[in-house]
């Protein structure tokens, strides 16, 4: 149920018009004029807006330029008349004259005017925003609303109170915008400004926006904190927040409750706020809590109260309508009657419903012959509207199967599901940075599970395998897409534009990467100002990108590239003959495996109940700890679920390449017992982000200076009082001295004649300076994870220098064309887990930045066992191996030689290797094994024709004479 389409409005100035238009006013009265014609003039304009007859004033200025008075007017004073009629354009909601005026009259006017304040002309450029917002274009928005704020910000005469109005305004902007990243620092700052500046009623209003922010994320446990926060801040100042006013907050703590399936409190929180709410001010709040209501009654199956609850909905809604705008209310309230009819069968009336919904929604589209838009080239004044409203055609879809049994409503509403996906794809095409689209893919991932079931649920009733493929589609499309739209863009920019471009976009990003590890790293009282220093940096960079689209069209259609998700029959051609790929699919209750090899494509599936979590957890621990002991038990019944259906289906697989999801992110495969071993003795295993990740079209060729090139330190006694001084950990928490460290890359290194970097000359700009240039890197060194910010995760260099912190940020900028990068440092391979894109930390950091494989750690291991590991599978490695199977056999041998009481998969199994499948060590020179078995055929050739051929013929060159034959066996 989505009971509010965006976050409540209250008084702020972005998306409230009457708001604007005293914070307009207020800025009007900055100067006062002795020109006794401008303040007759400016007079009658703020008396028409007063009374909102704006039609007056659009009659006044077509006058007033005739008069030549008029025209002697200086700059500011002309512009500040051009500044009203634009804003009378605006109240008037059109937004298109409006734009005009701002763009066209009064900013060329002021653009040298020395005396116009810079604050005033500010205001104009923060209006010109407002209205490319309300227009749909939000490129446009961003670069005059981030303008304005900039020129805000750099005036310390600026009043505070005036800024943290900005902040929270285009907090509000983002987060209609879905860039809930952007939204939550706005929003942050303008919490933190409202406290210092005791603006009580205003730091209620942000925080119950933050309320409605962190409900957009599905994150109800925090927004039930933020609106605690509301809740106090009213009890401690009850005579300074009006009582209606907690109203929101008792709405918003009522829509969190029912998410929570907590129906009696949130029943209660709903008639609460109706109970206080002023019904007739307020007809946007009061239809908000009847709403709740009605689908209270709904849970119960009480469809007459629902549906008498929703006429009175819709007649308040109506009358907000009319009074202002309200189009993505009204089309909420025809979702919510259509959920309504679809719960009570009624699929007519639901039906009817969701076109008056699309045709707010996506005003002027055309609906198909199933009554459902076309999507292609579609605008819409809701995303998110617009996706819940084809959510719910495609279970009115399903219940006609139900209720019919012809599959052909499957059909469609699978057919749905694709649009939904377009939606999607178009909404996070258009973000520029990673997070962003982080955020905005992970609050609508349900959608590919929903069209995954569909094409399943096809395919069970057809037997049809083009709905296996299409379900393995939905599946695959989760994953890592925005990795590899990164990949896309990094390859796109370093092939079709300038160096000068190049370097340029480098600069901005290398700046704004600082300043988030500055952010990271700061005190609570610089927090705000560097975060605004972050967001300035984030928006120039943006801005360049932008303006790199428009110039460089190679680029454009490099970047935009389609990204199909890879054929079923591709996949099982580039695959080699002994490995067989499965990817999983965590649903709600169900864990989905698509198994590809050879010939073979299958689908199994797993209950994903309370037996199967609990024991991924116990196993998952067990493993992270050496006292504690492995449960056959758990291993055997998570394999027997998992992966005992699609191994007996395959034959001849001694290699598999596991594509997780979820929380088989924290999954050690190899560790798992099938009832006999561990998998390890069976298969070699790799692992990858997606599917069309495991074989990248290779990098140019290219000559590296270094075979190997390993960093190892032990720090200093001061390392743990760093870390905390930079808030990397807290607490407790404590990292040891690494004291094989140097060992262990001297030694590797001996392997392939490398080049090591050991203590103090392990450093961060040793690094930089070098990776570049390495086929395999190796960084015996710490790690940290931060699963709350992947940013926070780091490599730890050597700590007597001022950087020595590696961070995903550090790496964007590098580009590692490495076959192998080996991360000794403990945690890895860990982090935060996105759904479908995956665990975001320092893993991925190396894949963006170019390495094709990556060797990394799911827990704090054994130093000595991992130095014995990483040894092994360096020389497995140099006999050419492929490096999956170079892991397994180091992994066997250490079993093989290891005592009892090492044997636990602590020891072992932490280390798996994320990258390319089939992937050995480029090398010009033939492996050893291999040459041996040349040499071999070579001699037994030359054996056998020197036998059958050589009596009769001279293969001598000429004047040389053939050995006697008793003189043959003398021949080596």
């Amino acid at each position: 149920m989505k009971i509010r389409p965006h976050p409540f409005q209250l008084l702020i100035c972005i998306t409230n018009k009457k708001a604007v238009l005293l914070l307009c006013l207020f800025f009007a009265s900055f100067t006062v004029f002795s020109n006794d014609y401008f303040e007759e003039l400016y007079q009658q304009l703020n008396a028409n807006i007063d009374v909102e007859n704006f039609e007056a004033n659009f009659r006044l200025i077509e006058e007033w330029e005739k008069d030549s008075q008029f025209k002697l007017l200086d700059c500011y004073a002309k512009g500040r008349i051009y500044h009203k009629i634009g804003l009378s354009h605006y109240l008037a909601y059109q937004e298109k004259k409006a734009v005009y005026y701002f763009k066209e009259k009064v900013l060329p006017l002021w653009e040298g005017c020395k005396t116009v304040p810079t604050t005033e002309k500010a205001n104009t450029v923060y209006n010109l925003g407002i209205c490319y917002q309300y227009l749909g274009n939000n490129e446009e928005a961003k670069v005059y609303l981030d303008e304005a704020l900039d020129i805000f910000e750099k005036d310390p005469q600026y009043p505070a109170y005036q800024l943290a109005l900005k902040y929270h305004g285009i907090a509000l902007f983002y987060e209609e915008n879905s860039d809930y990243f952007r939204s939550q620092l706005y929003l942050s700052s303008a919490i933190d400004l409202f406290e210092k500046e005791n603006a009580v009623l205003e730091q209620f209003d942000a925080l119950n926006d933050a309320v409605t922010l962190q409900m957009d994320f599905k994150d109800y446990d925090q927004a039930s904190d933020y609106a605690d926060k509301a809740f106090a801040l009213a009890q401690t100042h009850s005579g300074e927040i009006p009582f209606q006013d907690l109203a929101p907050v008792y709405l918003n703590a009522a829509t969190i409750y029912y998410e929570q399936e907590k129906f009696e409190a949130s029943r209660e929180r709903a008639e609460k706020a109706l109970q206080i709410m002023d019904k007739e001010g307020t007809p946007q709040f009061h239809a908000i809590g009847l709403e709740i209501l009605a689908f209270l009654h709904m849970e119960k199956g009480q469809f007459k109260a629902a549906e008498e609850l929703m006429h009175r909905v819709l007649y308040k809604r109506k009358q907000f309508y009319k009074e202002d705008g309200g189009l993505s209310l009204m089309a909420l309230t025809h979702e919510n009657f259509a959920e309504l009819y679809l719960r009570k069968g009624d699929l007519y009336k639901a039906n009817e419903q969701l076109k008056k919904g699309f045709a707010i929604a996506m005003p002027g589209a055309s609906l198909d012959k199933y009554e459902t838009p076309i999507i292609k080239n579609f605008s819409t004044i809701d995303e998110r509207a617009l996706i819940r409203l084809l959510e719910l055609k495609t279970r009115i879809f399903e219940k006609r199967f139900e209720q019919s049994g012809d599959f052909i409503y499957m059909q469609r509403s699978l057919n749905v599901q694709h649009k939904i996906d377009s939606v999607i794809n178009r909404g996070l095409l258009s973000f520029q940075f990673e997070q962003s689209k982080l955020d905005f893919l992970n609050t609508r991932f349900e959608h590919y599970g929903k069209g995954l079931q569909n094409a399943l649920q096809l395919y069970d009733i057809t037997n049809d395998q083009f709905y296996l493929e299409e379900a393995f589609k939905f599946s695959t499309k989760t994953k890592a897409s925005i990795l590899q739209q990164e990949l896309n863009r990094v390859n796109a920019l370093r092939s079709t534009v300038s160096n000068d471009v190049l370097v340029r976009e480098q600069e901005l990003r290398q700046r704004m990467n600082e300043q988030q590890d500055l952010l990271l790293e700061a005190s609570d009282e610089l927090r705000d100002s560097l975060s605004q220093t972050f967001i300035k940096s984030q928006n120039a960079l943006e801005a360049f990108q932008v303006e790199i689209e428009k110039n460089e069209p190679q680029y454009f259609q490099e970047r935009y590239k389609f990204l199909k998700a890879p054929v079923v029959k591709v996949l099982q051609e580039e695959l080699p003959e002994d490995m067989a790929m499965v990817e999983f699919f965590v649903a709600q209750d169900t864990v989905h495996a698509f198994w590809i090899g050879g010939e073979a494509f299958l689908n199994t599936a797993a209950h994903l109940d309370d037996q199967l979590k609990g024991s991924i957890a116990r196993f998952t621990e067990q493993c992270r700890n050496p006292e504690l002991t492995i449960s056959t038990k758990d291993s055997q019944y998570i394999y027997d679920k998992l992966l005992k259906e699609g191994v007996n289906q395959l034959k001849s697989v001694e290699r598999l390449c596991i594509i997780p999801d979820g929380v088989l992110h924290t999954v050690s495969f190899e560790a798992l017992n099938d009832g006999q071993d561990y998998l390890i003795r069976r298969f070699a295993f790799s692992y990858a982000y997606a599917p069309a990740l495991i074989s990248k079209d290779p990098e140019d060729s290219y000559e590296p200076s270094y075979d190997y090139l390993g960093f190892g330190t032990t720090y200093s006694d001061q390392l743990n009082p760093l870390l905390r001084s930079k808030k990397r950990f807290f607490g407790k928490e404590t990292l040891s001295k690494l004291t094989l460290a140097g060992k262990e890359v001297e030694q590797a290194a001996q392997i392939f004649k490398g080049k090591t970097f050991q203590d103090q000359k392990a450093t961060l700009e040793n690094f930089y300076t070098h990776a570049e240039e390495a086929r395999i890197i190796h960084l015996s060194l710490h790690g940290l994870v931060d699963v709350d910010d992947p940013n926070r995760s780091c490599v730890i260099f050597d700590d007597s220098h001022q950087n020595f912190l590696l961070s995903p940020t550090g790496l964007y900028k590098m580009r590692i064309t490495a076959d192998l990068v080996l991360l000794s440092a403990c945690h890895s391979a860990s982090g935060r887990i996105y759904k479908g894109e995956g665990v975001q930390g320092m893993s991925k950091a190396f894949l963006l930045a170019g390495a094709q494989n990556v060797l990394s750690s799911l827990w704090n291991a054994s130093e000595a066992s991992s130095m014995e590991m990483t040894q092994n599978l360096l020389k497995n490695i140099d006999k050419g191996l492929p490096f999956d199977n170079a892991l397994r056999e180091s992994k066997l041998k250490y079993l093989q030689q290891a005592p009892p009481s090492q044997q636990h998969p602590y020891y072992w199994a932490n280390f798996i290797l994320l990258g390319q499948v089939d992937q050995a060590l480029k090398s010009e020179s033939f492996p050893v094994p291999l040459l041996m078995l040349v040499s071999v055929v070579v001699i037994l050739i030359v054996v056998f024709f020197s036998r059958k051929f050589l009596k009769g013929f001279s293969l001598s060159p000429p004047g040389t004479a053939l050995l006697p034959e008793n003189k043959k066996s003398s021949l080596k």
